[in-house]
């Protein structure tokens, strides 16, 4: 086999691997290789949070798959797993064709989608992702060849290394997202979709009395309510429950080190990003100033309106209630109000904890 089979193939997949935007048409020139209609590449499809990037009419088949939970039910990768086969490999040298012909995957998401025989490999990369590539015939069409299965071994090389490169080039990107943020003094940490850490700045690691590194690379906080905000919404952020924006939670102080507020961050990442799949960035803002923050700090840090910023920082130099509102024309009953939701978003419930929160003493948690 010449290698003018493979006409400029090599360099693509190579492209692809810096470009991720170029996958689709990768696969689906694998796939007419390969005498196939459309081909994916997934990122460990046993898991929920399996990530794909696919060519054609296999997009609809893929949305499904991730729609319908699929990945717990998919045949295919756990019978192949277990081999580590070093190549591409036929479903029918897997299967048997009464296997096939009854298999759920193979009739309730595979036939209706157009599809049916297939050849397919498993690559481990460096940063524990199991990706499979995988080249779908259309429904009718005859069994993939061993000819087809030789061409696309002849490239297999050339996949693992552009997957090696996409997964070094994803941490590399996840290093300088939190490098950035450690040059203009945030603390900072980027979180993979299983809730390892994949980067963390020396701001963030500095703090090691409040973030406390964990075995297998997690992190947890000190403060057992403030680590159980962490956790449950890293959690949400790995089974796409995380529909909100920004988090914000408190975190106290401990000994020398000041209170703060850590903002979980979504990562709102596309079916190309499929080799480090950054699911949120972490962001610690010390509440360490010696007097009221600024009415936009307020908002940023809290989500507080205006008028409730206002409130707040009148409430820290010093005046009360009565006196704030008779210098706004206001009713006292409307700024209780502001103050109560004051309360309920910085999580106390009285002005002299309002106060310490504000100036860095202190961060008491609802």
């Amino acid at each position: 086999m010449g290698p003018d089979v493979y006409d400029g193939i090599i360099d693509k997949i190579y492209e692809a691997s810096v470009v991720p935007e170029q996958w689709p048409d990768v696969l689906k020139g694998l796939a007419q290789l390969s005498d196939c209609k459309d081909g994916m590449l997934v990122a460990n499809p046993q898991r929920a949070d399996a990530r794909w990037v696919a060519s054609g009419g296999l997009v609809p088949m893929m949305n499904a798959f991730t729609r319908d939970s699929w990945s717990g039910r998919n045949t295919k990768a756990a019978r192949l797993a277990p081999m580590r086969y070093p190549g591409f490999i036929r479903d029918t040298d897997i299967f048997s064709q009464e296997e096939i012909e009854n298999d759920a995957l193979y009739r309730g998401l595979i036939r209706p989608h157009g599809f049916w025989y297939s050849a397919g490999s498993m690559i481990y990369v460096p940063t524990d992702d199991l990706l499979v590539f995988d080249f779908e015939r259309a429904y009718g069409e005859p069994p993939v060849e061993p000819e087809a299965v030789e061409r696309l071994n002849g490239l297999r090389p050339h996949l693992a290394r552009a997957a090696l490169i996409s997964a070094r080039l994803g941490l590399e990107r996840a290093r300088a997202m939190v490098q950035a943020l450690d040059a203009v003094g945030l603390p900072a940490a980027a979180f993979g979709p299983t809730g390892v850490v994949l980067a963390a700045n020396s701001l963030l690691e500095a703090l090691d009395t409040q973030f406390i590194a964990r075995a297998h690379g997690r992190l947890a906080l000190a403060d057992p309510v403030a680590n159980k905000f962490l956790q449950q919404t890293l959690e949400m952020a790995a089974a796409s429950a995380w529909t909100g924006g920004v988090m914000s939670f408190p975190v106290p102080a401990i000994a020398d080190r000041p209170a703060l507020i850590s903002h979980l961050v979504p990562v709102k990442h596309s079916a190309h990003d499929l080799f480090v799949g950054a699911i949120a960035l972490l962001v610690a803002t010390p509440l360490s100033a010696p007097k009221a923050p600024s009415e936009d700090l307020l908002n940023g840090l809290f989500d507080l309106t205006p008028a409730e910023a206002r409130v707040a920082r009148a409430i820290v130099v010093g005046q009360t209630v009565e006196s704030f509102s008779s210098s706004l024309g206001v009713s006292r009953e409307t700024v209780r109000a502001q103050l109560k939701s004051v309360f309920a978003k910085t999580g106390v419930q009285r002005q002299a904890e309002l106060v310490a929160l504000l100036v860095g003493k202190t961060l008491p948690l609802a």
